[in-house]
């Protein structure tokens, strides 16, 4: 079996066939700040760090059977256990928010749940001294202009899916890549930048498209465009992507100079090649739409804590039903190549007024696929619609929380730093 056989037996290893139900994973990140409005410290030390935050969590026997990690500035990251239905991730959520904030209010921190930083720059935030980070932000050094930024500054996000088939996984990338516009736009909660207003610039968006050209962006920047071979593409491409480290033969991380694919084919050639090393390997890829033996969408701002579900619910009722799918598939089959470019363009500002494919603006799009979205919640039979319609209902009047939030400050009359705490 080839290097690339075995990265596909391993992105399909957790496949549960075509009846059983899919279950959903959510991780959420969040910054921690102090009561100067400073991020507390990353590492241990004299004060209350993140990392101290970490190891109390992680102390607390089951807090809803969730995990928890620290990311490359200190923002914490709540990460669900696997459910079938988002009642129940909204009520593990629920339970690791009331246990964060008995912790925060004990030492006088407060959480903020926002896509990027709004007042501090990368150089003002300590990095976490774990050995992966250290590679990663030297690597982020030499690729890219705002990879310091990503590592420190942002909080997103992430849904997992179950893959059911290889079929379905095809299907599912192809559509979530395509996708990307319509996350960034209704999902955009990234404001202030340095203690400024950042207008329709869609700032973490903006980050992550100038992080790492060879490991971040869309599926179709890279090629990846046709449904039929999105595994097979998806994994060329990654055995292509330069390595930031790789993994010694007890699985302590190490720098490399070669590419993810030359590492996984020098343990190969050794008969040494294990499943750690190709997950290793997949995890420092960071497109929008990410393959590991789960299906990971990545393109969406951290929101305000009572909105958390809203994305997981859009997305969810885009997934499953297959004439839901059928329906998306048909828009997307009919735009040329040059259209799905321009779309996925469409990204980069928050401006819903613009021309999208097929003589449609931008937010008749938006609107087209929301109704989608919730006719697929509501063939779930679950209740889920509410907690997408009204968000959505919020962001069509109003525009996208990243234009609230602008406005709301200028009228408050208040110091940023206040405003947002408020």
């Amino acid at each position: 079996m080839s290097v690339h056989n075995k990265v596909k037996s391993y992105i399909l290893s957790n496949s549960i066939g075509d009846n059983a139900a899919r279950k959903i994973g959510v991780e959420v990140e969040c910054f921690v700040f102090d009561k100067n409005y400073y991020r507390i410290p990353v590492n241990k030390g004299s004060i209350y760090s993140a990392s101290d935050l970490l190891e109390e969590l992680n102390s607390i026997e089951k807090i809803s059977n969730a995990s928890f990690s620290l990311e490359p500035g200190g923002q914490i990251e709540w990460a669900s256990p696997a459910c079938e239905t988002i009642q129940e991730l909204d009520k593990s959520f629920l339970i690791y928010k009331k246990t964060l904030d008995k912790i925060l209010d004990r030492e006088g921190y407060k959480s903020l749940f926002i896509g990027v930083d709004p007042l501090n720059e990368p150089r003002d935030v300590e990095l976490i001294k774990l050995v992966k980070y250290q590679l990663m932000d030297k690597n982020m050094e030499e690729r890219g202009s705002l990879g310091k930024w990503m590592m420190r500054n942002t909080c997103s996000i992430q849904i997992n899916y179950d893959i059911k088939n290889g079929k379905d996984l095809e299907e599912s990338v192809y559509i979530l890549d395509c996708l990307h516009p319509v996350f960034s736009y209704l999902f955009s909660h990234s404001p202030f930048q340095k203690g400024e207003v950042i207008g329709n610039l869609n700032l973490r968006n903006h980050i992550w498209e100038n992080t790492d050209d060879s490991r971040c962006k869309s599926l179709i920047n890279h090629g990846i465009i046709d449904k039929r071979s999105v595994l097979d593409a998806y994994i060329d491409f990654v055995l292509h992507v330069p390595g930031i480290f790789k993994l010694d033969s007890k699985n302590n991380i190490q720098k490399t100079e070669f590419s993810l694919g030359e590492d996984l084919r020098i343990k190969y050639s050794k008969g040494l090649l294990s499943q750690e090393d190709i997950k290793a390997a997949l995890h420092q890829i960071f497109t929008n739409v990410r393959l590991k033996n789960l299906i990971e969408v990545r393109d969406i701002d951290c929101l305000p804590f009572d909105s958390i579900m809203a994305p997981v619910a859009f997305v969810t009722g885009l997934i499953d039903a297959p004439m839901i799918r059928e329906k998306l598939l048909s828009i997307f089959n009919s735009w040329t190549l040059e259209d799905k470019f321009l779309w996925n363009d469409l990204a980069k500002s928050l401006s819903g007024d613009v021309d999208g494919p097929g003589g449609k603006s931008f937010l008749d799009w938006v609107k087209i696929i929301s109704e989608i979205s919730i006719g697929g919640l509501k063939a779930r039979k679950h209740g889920e619609e509410k907690y997408f319609s009204n968000f959505f209902e919020n962001i069509l009047l109003r525009g996208p929380l990243s234009f609230q939030k602008q406005n709301n400050f200028k009228k408050s009359g208040k110091l940023l730093k206040k405003y947002i705490f408020s």
